[in-house]
């Protein structure tokens, strides 16, 4: 079976092209497990003109991505524009070369899922978030005037404030309502995601297909710590949706009432532009005892996991976060916003704690139950564990995936009608079909 799959990630190519980029780590991890029972090519973007190479058993395809220079990134902001028409027909151009029998789209936020316009080769698209909903909540508790008053002014001057972000997830948004559109299979693995679906896709067929995570994190295994200080721990990434001002309230919070503790929070530096942002310039203070880790590897994010005692989800919108994933496949007790497909993921007052999103007191006193009675929270990480580890089996979900893409090619399907993308996008001359 030949497979091309397009994602934002190289995959295993990462090292191979020198970008010690630590992120997207399911794509690497799902490839590794896999790339021995197909034929696999990877398709992503690329920095540079790079020709197709092949390392050990998969073939990659990088997109050579549109000018990057500065002047051009502002024009693009300032204009709210996404991707270029041209590359719609590069990813046709890597759909006939690979030749592949099915197509897996990773994630509807890209581009890469318009291509089922122009092909009625089978492709199927797995949901990561979906920038439709997740523009509901993009400013949940942080008003368009905090971003204006609190950005920095250069982010200002080069248009690179959240405001503009929140412009450009509208094009995104109106893009994925149409992948939804032309899409006949998805793979999504919460309740969210598949409700999700029904509504901007309800003719599609859904699967369900969960996400192998990053090796280390199935062989350590969190114990219990003595007391002490209390450790807490979040990962957390430089969005306005994903709750630092929540974080940062509830930790006032914790200091009012003289409780000991250091809460540690991977992703961001104390420098960042989105903490200035959710603390409002700082009017609202941030505890001395919340420690900015900034950006840190596999390695000193499972230390920082196995010496915590508690580990806090904050986002407001969430499908299946990897961070929450790692925490609990590792045993820490956790508390999550119930946001998204979080519930999926955490059975409440059993596998942990979960909570109303934006809501510091709540998110203040359940630190405080699970601190109060630690047997508790002993026993929520454990149960939380031991079903991480049935979801995350990367067997199952390796030949899971497998069969979604057996199915899906005894499906038999009408060709989609050739339309071009707008005026300027040269016409592809050929409906590509499979072989």
């Amino acid at each position: 079976m030949k497979v091309l799959w397009f994602s934002l990630s190289p995959g295993l190519s990462d090292a191979y092209l020198n970008n010690n980029y630590e992120g997207i780590g399911w794509i690497k991890s799902l490839e590794k497990n896999i790339q021995d029972k197909i034929d696999l090519s990877i398709a992503f973007y690329h920095d540079k003109d790079i020709a197709p190479f092949k390392l050990g058993a998969t073939t990659y395809y990088p997109i050579k991505r549109y000018k990057n220079g500065k002047l051009t990134k502002i024009k693009r902001r300032l204009l709210n524009t996404i991707e270029s028409p041209r590359d719609i027909q590069l990813f046709l151009q890597v759909v006939k070369e690979a030749k592949p029998d099915l197509i897996h789209i990773h994630g509807t936020e890209s581009p890469f899922g318009l291509i089922q316009k122009y092909t009625d080769i089978p492709t199927v698209v797995s949901i990561q978030g979906t920038i439709t909903v997740y523009r509901y909540k993009f400013f949940s508790k942080i008003s368009w005037f905090d971003v204006l008053k609190h950005s920095d002014l250069k982010s200002l001057l080069f248009a690179r404030t959240f405001i503009h972000v929140y412009k450009q997830f509208a094009k995104i948004a109106s893009r994925e309502q149409d992948i939804y559109k032309h899409s006949k299979h998805f793979i999504g693995r919460t309740a969210w995601d598949r409700r999700v679906t029904k509504i901007l896709a309800p003719d599609a067929g859904y699967y369900h297909n969960d996400e192998i995570l990053r090796s280390g994190f199935y062989t350590n295994k969190w114990s219990f710590k003595p007391a002490g200080k209390l450790q807490l721990f979040t990962t957390i990434w430089g969005n306005i949706y994903k709750g630092l001002e929540t974080l940062i309230d509830c930790a006032r919070l914790l200091d009012n009432i003289n409780i000991e503790y250091d809460w540690h929070l991977a992703g961001i530096g104390r420098n960042d532009e989105v903490v200035s942002i959710a603390s409002k310039g700082n009017k609202h203070q941030i505890s001395p005892n919340i420690k900015f880790l900034g950006m840190i590897n596999e390695t000193a994010l499972i230390e920082g996991l196995l010496q915590s005692h508690i580990y806090i989800a904050t986002s407001h919108i969430e499908n299946s976060p990897n961070s929450l994933c790692e925490a609990l496949i590792l045993g820490v007790p956790c508390i999550a916003t119930n946001a998204g497909g979080t519930s999926s993921l955490m059975e409440d007052n059993k596998e942990g704690i979960l909570i109303q999103d934006g809501d510091p007191y709540a998110m203040a006193g359940a630190i405080m139950e699970l601190k109060d009675n630690y047997k508790k929270a002993i026993e929520y990480g454990a149960k939380a564990r031991e079903r991480a580890l049935l979801r995350h089996d990367q067997l199952k979900i390796t030949n899971d995936l497998l069969s979604i893409y057996e199915a899906i090619l005894q499906t038999k399907h009408e060709p989609s009608p050739l339309v071009a993308v707008n005026a300027n996008m040269p016409e592809t001359n050929e409906l590509l079909t499979a072989n």
